[in-house]
């Protein structure tokens, strides 16, 4: 086979992949050609654009991944309709690691924001969970901010973790250390501040109940820290332009908020 008959395979797969996406709701561009492949992008529920090459051989196409590791679900959905599909790459070599953390833990960054543009307020939120100084996970979204009771970004620092839990728990986590910039979160898990409000309240109840133990670690914010910066500015983008909108937030319990 010719780098021209790969390439013009490859396209072809390309074109069939998008289209198998669009049937799940998603986005799906084409890149760049290249030797014996065709870059594509497929853009995440959340947002997040993630990117792969489908190549073209003797064996058939396959999708590799490149760039920001992909959500395990997202990818498993995508490559479906890829026979021989490599697995998401995980790099764990120390040199490459973007943040510090302990050999074999998990850490999740959490923020929260609020925005007022064009007379209407969005709360945004975002966590990201890192392994072996990788990023590994990421997820932002909004709600308006008439169900934050007037707590305008602490209600979406709160979703974030909450969102997060509610991930971890779901792969089975064992342990989790969250960093946060915003200091009421340890403290109403901790008990060491009083949950007055029906936010809070919640938000504390909902982590006395969970099995996976977690280490609160505060991190100045924005003071150039890599995991606290991401966060910060994709919690920021969902807000302003109100991306993954829901009238009140699916993992939210029906009480969180009061008006």
């Amino acid at each position: 086979m010719t780098i021209t008959e790969a390439a013009t395979l490859a396209h072809a797969h390309a074109q069939a992949l998008l289209t198998h996406v669009g049937t799940h709701g998603l986005q799906g561009v084409l890149g760049r050609a290249i030797n014996y492949g065709q870059k594509v992008s497929i853009t995440a529920p959340t947002g997040i654009r993630y990117q792969a090459i489908l190549y073209v051989g003797k064996s058939g196409p396959r999708l590799v991944a490149e760039g920001l590791a992909w959500p395990v679900e997202l990818w498993q959905t995508v490559t479906a309709h890829v026979a021989g599909s490599v697995s998401v790459p995980r790099p764990t070599a120390a040199a490459l690691a973007i943040i510090a953390q302990d050999p074999g833990s998990t850490v999740v960054y959490v923020d929260g924001s609020y925005v007022d543009v064009d007379d209407r307020q969005t709360v945004g939120w975002a966590f990201e969970v890192w392994q072996d100084g990788q990023s590994l996970y990421r997820s932002a979204g909004s709600f308006d901010a008439s169900h934050a009771d007037g707590t305008r970004n602490i209600a979406g620092e709160c979703y974030a973790v909450l969102a997060a839990l509610t991930w971890c728990e779901r792969t089975q986590l064992r342990a989790v250390e969250c960093r946060h910039d915003y200091i009421g979160l340890a403290h109403w898990a901790r008990g060491t501040w009083q949950a007055n409000t029906s936010l809070t309240r919640h938000f504390a109840a909902t982590l006395r109940r969970t099995v996976i133990p977690i280490t609160w670690i505060h991190v100045e914010a924005h003071r150039g820290e890599v995991g606290n910066s991401r966060v910060d500015v994709a919690a920021r983008h969902a807000a302003t332009y109100r991306e993954s909108f829901t009238d009140t937030p699916a993992l939210l319990h029906a009480t969180f908020f009061s008006r």
